[in-house]
C-alpha cells in the first residue's frame, strides 16, 4: 500500500485458501478433546506459516529491490579477491565435470524439497516444538535477508565478471538469469505486477541458499540417523550456490551468519516463552506420557493437545 506496486490477487488468495484450509484445520484438532494431537496440530500449522510467510516475505524481496539503491557487485568482488577466491576457476572446473554438474543441480534444488520434509517430517517424528523453532527462524532469515539486500543490492558474480554462456555451456544457472532479468525491471520501475506464482525471489546479498542450508541442517540435526545425508546434501547446496545463483563467496558468508543469527534470536525467543517443552530428539519422546508440554494457565489446547498424545499412544 506504500508502494506502487500491484497485486494479482488469484495467487494470493489460493496461497491464503491453502494456508487456511490447513490453519483452521490445525486448530479444531488442538481444540478437540478427543482428536487432540499434537504432532498433527504442529504439522499442519507448521504449514500454514510457512505457506502465508513465504509468500508474503518472497513478495517482500521485490519490493526491497525497486529501492533501487547503487548496486554493491563491484565492492562484493573485490572483496572476494581479497578473499582470493578465483569464480572464474572454479566455473571452469564445473563446467569441464559433468558428474560435478549433476551433483551441484541435486544439491542446489534441494531448497524446495528440504523445507517441506521438515515442516512434514519433524512433526510427524515427535519433534513438534522444533518444528515451530525452524519456521521461525527461516522467516527471521528472510525478514534480515530482505532488509540488507535493500541496502545492498546486487545483481551477481556472472553480471560482475561478465563470462558469456559460450564459456560454460554445461551450465545453465537458471536462478541467476532469472534474477538477472528481473531486476533491472525492478530497478527502472517497468515491474511493478507481483503475481505469486511467476515471483523468482530476486535476492543476491546475502545469498538465502547458504542461510537456508545452515538452517536445514540445524533443523534436521536431531535425526542422528539422517546426519551424514544432511550434511552432505547441505553442504553439497553450498557447495553449488556460487555456480547456480551466481553469487559471490562473500554472498554465502553473510547468508550462513544470517542464519546463525536467525537461529540465536529464535532460541532467545523460545526461552522466553511462558511453558517449556522437552528436548525434540525422537528417541526422547515418550508416547505413553504426557509430559511432553507443561502448559500455562489458560492454555486449553496444550492440556488437550497433550491428552490426546498420551491417549493416541
Amino acid at each position: 500500500m506504500l508502494t506502487d506496486f500491484r497485486v494479482q490477487p488469484l495467487g494470493y488468495l489460493l496461497a491464503l485458501g491453502v494456508a487456511a484450509l490447513y490453519g483452521v484445520s490445525g486448530y479444531l484438532n488442538a481444540q478437540s478433546a478427543r482428536r487432540a494431537h499434537p504432532r498433527l496440530f504442529s504439522l499442519l500449522i507448521g504449514l500454514a506459516q510457512a505457506i502465508l510467510g513465504m509468500s508474503i516475505l518472497t513478495s517482500l524481496t521485490y519490493v526491497a529491490t525497486a529501492a533501487n539503491l547503487p548496486p554493491q557487485d563491484a565492492n562484493l568482488l573485490a572483496i572476494d579477491r581479497t578473499l582470493d577466491f578465483d569464480f572464474r576457476q572454479y566455473l571452469q572446473f564445473a563446467n569441464s565435470h559433468e558428474w560435478f554438474i549433476v551433483i551441484l543441480a541435486f544439491g542446489y534444488r534441494s531448497i524446495f524439497w528440504q523445507v517441506f520434509l521438515i515442516v512434514i517430517g519433524l512433526p510427524l517424528a515427535g519433534c513438534c516444538r522444533k518444528t515451530a523453532e525452524f519456521i521461525l527462524a527461516l522467516m527471521l532469515a528472510l525478514v534480515l535477508t530482505c532488509c540488507i539486500t535493500t541496502i545492498a543490492p546486487a545483481i551477481g558474480v556472472y553480471h560482475a565478471l561478465g563470462p558469456l554462456p559460450s564459456d560454460y555451456p554445461n551450465i545453465v544457472p537458471d536462478c541467476y538469469y532469472d534474477t538477472a532479468r528481473e531486476m533491472p525491471l525492478i530497478r527502472n520501475g517497468t515491474l511493478r505486477l507481483l503475481d505469486l506464482g511467476r515471483l523468482v525471489g530476486v535476492i543476491t546479498f546475502p545469498s538465502f541458499h547458504a542461510a537456508s542450508a545452515i538452517l536445514y541442517a540445524w533443523a534436521l540435526w536431531p535425526w542422528r540417523w539422517f546426519r551424514p545425508f544432511n550434511i552432505t546434501i547441505n553442504g553439497t547446496m553450498l557447495t553449488a550456490t556460487p555456480i547456480g545463483g551466481g553469487h559471490f563467496l562473500v554472498d554465502m558468508l553473510a547468508g550462513i551468519i544470517v542464519a546463525i543469527l536467525a537461529i540465536c534470536l529464535t532460541r532467545i525467543a523460545a526461552s522466553t516463552l511462558s511453558f517449556r517443552t522437552k528436548s525434540c530428539e525422537p528417541s526422547e519422546v515418550s508416547p505413553g506420557t504426557a509430559r511432553s508440554l507443561e502448559e500455562p494457565r489458560g492454555s486449553a489446547w496444550v492440556q488437550r493437545a497433550t491428552i490426546g498424545a498420551a491417549g493416541s499412544g
